[in-house]
């Protein structure tokens, strides 16, 4: 018993040594420059227990993609259960570091459609999130839906912060800064706003 619990042990943790390894290759290299023998290599593995614990590429891609699904649910989860759950729900959809890793899933789903119909899936899963919180801060603070339609909101929310995301990452800063100032300030009008304690600091933006 003692045995099989080690060897259950470490099956996970280098499963989880491969899942890191890989995260790591595409957010500094992209999904492109993945390969078992660099994931191995990044992990401090043998590449055949890449394909041991996980079979195929398309499947090891699969397991990153649900795990950090996961994260990024239960994280939403928790932004929409706190106090300003609107400006909570912005700065994570403007983190640049988990817009990175989502971009190369984007990328990747035209050339896999596993992880296409996943992140369909996932997509679909964060909006129903997104679009109750919108429902719920605009009934209390007495904005009709119909002047601002909640799921409208929502698909405008993650627009702007997958545009912003998308041309940061081709070095294109034109216009971000007021966009962001705008939101910020729209939030603001609205009431929606995280009162001034509690905000975080910000990073300055080029």
């Amino acid at each position: 018993m003692a045995s099989e619990r080690r060897s259950s042990e470490e099956s996970a943790k280098t499963r989880t040594a491969i899942l890191d390894a890989t995260e790591k290759i595409m957010r500094e290299k992209g999904y492109a420059a993945v390969s078992s023998r660099r994931v191995a290599a990044v992990a401090g593995l043998k590449s055949q227990l890449v394909h041991y614990h996980f079979g195929t590429m398309d499947d090891l891609f699969l397991a990153l993609f649900r795990r950090t699904e996961e994260a990024f649910f239960t994280s939403h989860m928790r932004a929409s259960a706190s106090s300003n759950p609107l400006q909570m729900l912005w700065d994570r959809s403007i983190d640049a570091r988990g817009n990175r890793l989502v971009a190369e899933f984007m990328a990747l789903a035209h050339h896999r459609e596993a992880i296409r119909t996943e992140l369909a899936r996932a997509a679909k899963r964060i909006r129903n999130v997104e679009t109750a919180v919108w429902a719920r801060m605009l009934e209390e603070h007495g904005i009709s839906p119909e002047t601002c339609p909640p799921v409208v909101a929502s698909v405008l929310m993650a627009g702007i912060s997958r545009a912003l995301a998308t041309e940061a990452a081709l070095g294109v800063s034109v216009g971000h800064a007021e966009t962001l100032a705008f939101v910020e300030r729209y939030l603001q009008q609205m009431g929606l706003q995280r009162r001034p304690t509690e905000t975080p600091a910000r990073k300055k933006r080029p």
